[in-house]
């Protein structure tokens, strides 16, 4: 038996109602593998059909945790079934965000974002690159919303984006507008659906069929079943203010809310959010349906321009340490769980550029040098790059000496300070890299007190390092250590601040 006969049967057993252009077939029913215990809500469907991109309300693992609106999350059609759904972290935050969909060429996702800041709401729509990794708040002409909530859907030819807002203008509350892209790529200023649709009360998730004249809404403002019906209706002509009359979707409506109707060309289902028999929270259902609606031929493509802005950044310059001349090196960047997030090679120069602001660890590594890192704090970016930091890397060469900055001991003893481990590493590895390499520990201090212990103190803070280096398993062969005391300043004596840099442990190559 044919798919379609199967479709006859079905509509014999469970009856089925045609509504602009649109057959339902049997119940809705709730997709499980998606459903929570909070509220799934606003949903778009990508091109395919085979992804799902909805907001959760106040769920635990939302950016804001369960004091968050929405978030974002995705679910894929695999194997026959949605995907347990994941939460898109890179694209929310601790406000209101909720999908729009994906532009025409797939190059951007487009989404809403609702801040409450100094007393009112703030709506806008950002863009997202389609790995998610980079977003972009997009400019548009005259676009305000001043509810705490914001939907919409970009039409699938990508030249339509249809908004729910709240202006000062509109009339009631949510209201249905329509923005256009341009040939320049950017968008027109929103222009309102007209009073057919839009009432005094709220209309939202509008949702735009392949025709590009078959539109479908929610609205609690006409006599439906529940607090939110959805409509469909139908564009007239091309001022988008003339519409057919709204006509309720009643396979779908219940005394519960309804929202977000959408579907794609092709595709069995339709998909929709309702809270009936749900104790009040939004579901994910989905109803079977064939639709007779004459998708658009995209004649041109234009696509949407996103205005890039400056990424914050740094420069880093790697230097031989003794000549200040430029070397190449290779770069280890690491998260603070000590994952390795990148790796690349520059001549000389490297521009880590970040949106997050996130604190990373660089390593800096080039042959015949001790390597060196730098921990960048949110602090050290800035637009463009502007700031250059010189990392200076020790050759390893027979003679040259270098001092150990970061290996500090309380004062008296020979007792590391806490993090004086990382460079005490840095040493180990580099001895494991280079096994003919021999090294001289030498301990200094400062000239104050007694010289005889402080020759003692610097022996034993040599003797430290030495045992640290042996604990890791260098052979000891390789290993020499001799205190120095107060013998071999590098700075004044006279005050503390120049003082302390006598207070060092440094080694000497003495065999490459």
């Amino acid at each position: 038996m044919s798919y379609r006969s199967w479709f006859l049967v079905l509509a014999i057993i469970s009856g089925y109602n045609t509504v602009g252009q649109i057959t339902f077939y049997g119940s809705p029913e709730p997709i499980d593998s998606i459903n929570s215990q909070v509220s799934e809500q606003y949903l778009s469907i990508s091109k395919d059909g085979s992804t799902l991109f909805f907001s959760r309300e106040n769920h635990r693992n939302n950016k804001g945790g369960i004091k968050d609106e929405g978030d974002i999350w995705m679910s894929v059609f695999e194997d026959e079934i949605w995907s347990r759904p994941e939460n898109i972290q890179s694209i929310n935050d601790e406000h209101f965000t909720s999908p729009i969909g994906f532009t025409s060429s797939g190059q951007y996702f487009l989404y809403n974002r609702v801040r409450f800041e100094k007393g009112i709401y703030i709506g806008e729509i950002w863009a997202a690159n389609s790995s998610f990794e980079h977003t972009q708040k997009l400019n548009i002409s005259a676009f305000r919303n001043y509810s705490p909530i914001q939907t919409g859907s970009i039409s699938q030819d990508g030249k339509y984006l249809l908004v729910s807002i709240e202006t000062n203008i509109g009339y009631g509350v949510d209201d249905l507008y329509v923005c256009m892209l341009q040939a320049d790529g950017s968008w027109s200023r929103p222009r309102n659906l007209g009073y057919t649709i839009n009432t005094a009360f709220q209309e939202i998730t509008p949702f735009l069929a392949g025709d590009n004249k078959t539109l479908f809404f929610a609205t609690n403002g006409r006599d439906g079943k529940g607090s939110f019906d959805l409509y469909v209706t139908t564009r007239l002509d091309d001022t988008w203010r003339n519409w057919s009359a709204p006509v309720n979707l009643q396979e779908i409506n219940t005394p519960g809310a309804e929202t977000s109707f959408a579907f794609r060309a092709g595709q069995d289902y339709a998909y929709f959010i309702s809270t009936q028999n749900s104790d009040g929270y939004g579901d994910i259902k989905r109803i079977r349906i064939t639709e007779d609606i004459e998708e658009v031929v995209e004649d041109t493509i234009i696509e949407m321009v996103v205005e890039k802005k400056p990424v914050p950044g740094i420069n880093f310059r790697v230097i031989n340490a003794k000549t200040g001349d430029h070397i190449g090196a290779s770069i280890s960047l690491i998260n603070e769980d000590g994952d390795t997030l990148n790796y690349v090679k520059e001549d000389s120069l490297f521009l880590l550029e970040s949106e997050e602001r996130s604190p990373y660890r660089l390593e800096f590594r080039s042959q015949g040098y001790l390597k060196d890192f730098f921990v960048v704090e949110p602090s050290f970016y800035h637009p463009q790059g502007d700031t250059v930091i010189s990392v200076a890397l020790e050759p390893l060469q027979t003679g040259n000496t270098v001092v150990l900055k970061n290996v500090l001991f309380y004062r008296g003893t020979a007792n590391f300070v806490e993090g004086s481990e990382k460079e005490l590493d840095l040493i180990v590895e580099m001895l494991e890299e280079n096994p003919n390499v021999k090294i001289l520990l030498k301990g200094h201090t400062d000239n104050r007190g007694d010289a005889a212990l402080n020759l003692q103190l610097s022996e034993e803070r040599a003797r430290a390092v030495a045992d640290y280096l042996v604990d890791k398993n260098v052979s000891a062969d390789r290993i020499d250590s001799k205190g120095f005391g107060g013998k071999d300043p590098v700075a004044s004596n006279l005050y503390e601040e120049t003082r302390r840099l006598n207070r060092r442990v440094e080694f000497e190559v003495i065999e490459d």
